[in-house]
C-alpha cells in the first residue's frame, strides 16, 4: 500500500490541552474562551466558549495533514456558503491579521490551527429516532446531501485529489490488510466485495466526478434540539476528495442499511431522496449496490488496522463497526441487478411523488 495513503492514519493526532487550546484561540483569533475537548479520529478539536455567548471549534490538524488540503477544505467551507447558504454547515473564521489557517509548533511539531464557527444540535448517531421519523429523515439526508454536492459542483482546487485511504478510489490497495480480520467469514465477505469493486472499477472512472463530502455519516449531522426531524448541522469536511459523484450516495447509504429484515430496505428511502433533488445516472444506480459493499468493506478493514494500531482508542474506532460487520456479511450474496433494479423503482417513485 503506498505510503502517503497510510501517512494520516499512522501519525499519532496532536496531544494539545485545553489550556493550550484557549492560549491559541487568544494568541491567533483574539478570542479569550474556555476550552473543551471533543472526540476526533486523526485530528484534535476543542470546542471554545466565550463570555459573551459566542462558540466556536478550534481544529489543530494531524501533523501529517499538508497546509495546501487543509486550504482545499476552507475554501470548499466558503464555496458552498456562497452557492447556497441555506446548507447548515460551519464557516470559517479569520485570524487576528486575517488569515483562516496558521503553523504553529507544538510539543515539538508542527501543526496547522483554524477556527470554525459552532453549530447547535443533537448528534445523530446518538438520536433517539422511531420507525416512520426515520424514513423521512432518511430522505431528508438525500437531499441534503444532493444539495450539497450541487452547490460544490464546480469547485476545483490544486489539492483536491489528496492521498487518502477513505477515498474509495483506492479501495483495492485494502487488500494488504484483510489479515487484520480475524473472523473468516468476516475477512471473505471483505475480500468479496473489494474483489466486486476491482471488477467495476474502469465503469466507475467513466462516471460524473466531483468534490464529495465522502462522510456523510450519522456521527457528522446535527439534529435541531425542538425538532428532531430536521437538520441543523453538517460537520466534518475532513474527508473532502475530488472522486465519483455515486460514491457520495455509497458511503451515505452504507450507513442507513436497516438492522434487520432486508439491509437494502433502509438505504432506500436517502437514495430515493437523493435522486429527487439530483437524479442519478442508469450506470451509476447500477454500480451502487457494489459500492455500499465496498464502504462497508473499507470501514471493517481501515477500523480493524486502526485498533491493532491505537488499541487505547477502540472505543471511538469500533463505534459503527458491529453493524457494520454483519451487514457485509448479509449483503455478501446480494444480486446486484436486482438490488440495482429496486433502487431504480424507489427512485422513479420519489420522482413521481414531486411531480
Amino acid at each position: 500500500m503506498r505510503e502517503d495513503l497510510k501517512r494520516l492514519l499512522t501519525t499519532s493526532p496532536p496531544a494539545c490541552t485545553p489550556n493550550d487550546a484557549e492560549d491559541l484561540a487568544a494568541e491567533y483569533f483574539g478570542k479569550h474562551v474556555r476550552a473543551r475537548m471533543l472526540s476526533s479520529e486523526r485530528d484534535q478539536n476543542f470546542r471554545l466558549d466565550a463570555d459573551s455567548g459566542e462558540r466556536y471549534v478550534l481544529k489543530i490538524s494531524n501533523h501529517a495533514e499538508r497546509a495546501d488540503v487543509v486550504d482545499f477544505q476552507n475554501r470548499a467551507l466558503d464555496h458552498i456558503h456562497a452557492r447556497d447558504a441555506s446548507i447548515p454547515i460551519p464557516r470559517v473564521v479569520a485570524g487576528r491579521n486575517g488569515r483562516s489557517q496558521f503553523t504553529v509548533k507544538l510539543h515539538g511539531r508542527d501543526h496547522i490551527v483554524r477556527l470554525m464557527t459552532w453549530l447547535e444540535g443533537k448528534v445523530l448517531h446518538d438520536a433517539d429516532i422511531g420507525p416512520s421519523q426515520a424514513v423521512r429523515l432518511s430522505a431528508t439526508i438525500g437531499g441534503l446531501l444532493a444539495r450539497l454536492g450541487l452547490a460544490l459542483r464546480g469547485f476545483e482546487h490544486p489539492a483536491s485529489n489528496p492521498p487518502l485511504l477513505w477515498d474509495m478510489k483506492h479501495a483495492g490497495a485494502l487488500t494488504e490488510l484483510l489479515d487484520c480480520i480475524a473472523d473468516e467469514k468476516l475477512r471473505k465477505a471483505s475480500e468479496g466485495a473489494l474483489k466486486d469493486f476491482d471488477t467495476l472499477s474502469p465503469a466507475l472512472a467513466t462516471l460524473r466526478s466531483q468534490v464529495i463530502h465522502n462522510d456523510f455519516n450519522p456521527d457528522n449531522l446535527l439534529l435541531q434540539f425542538d425538532d428532531p426531524a430536521r437538520i441543523s448541522g453538517v460537520i466534518d469536511f475532513g474527508d473532502l476528495v475530488a472522486s465519483p459523484l455515486i460514491i457520495d450516495v455509497a458511503v451515505a447509504a452504507a450507513y442507513q442499511l436497516a438492522d434487520e429484515g432486508d439491509p437494502l430496505d433502509g438505504a432506500l428511502p436517502l437514495i430515493a431522496g437523493y435522486h429527487a433533488a439530483r437524479p442519478l445516472q442508469a450506470l451509476e444506480i447500477e454500480l451502487l449496490p457494489s459500492l455500499i459493499r465496498t464502504r462497508l468493506a473499507s470501514s471493517i478493514l481501515i477500523m480493524s488496522w486502526r485498533m491493532r494500531q491505537y488499541p487505547q482508542n477502540r472505543d471511538y474506532l469500533a463505534r459503527s463497526q458491529t453493524r457494520f460487520r454483519q451487514q457485509l456479511v448479509r449483503l455478501q450474496h446480494l444480486d446486484g441487478g436486482l438490488a440495482a433494479a429496486r433502487i431504480q423503482t424507489a427512485c422513479s417513485r420519489a420522482m413521481t411523488a414531486g411531480d
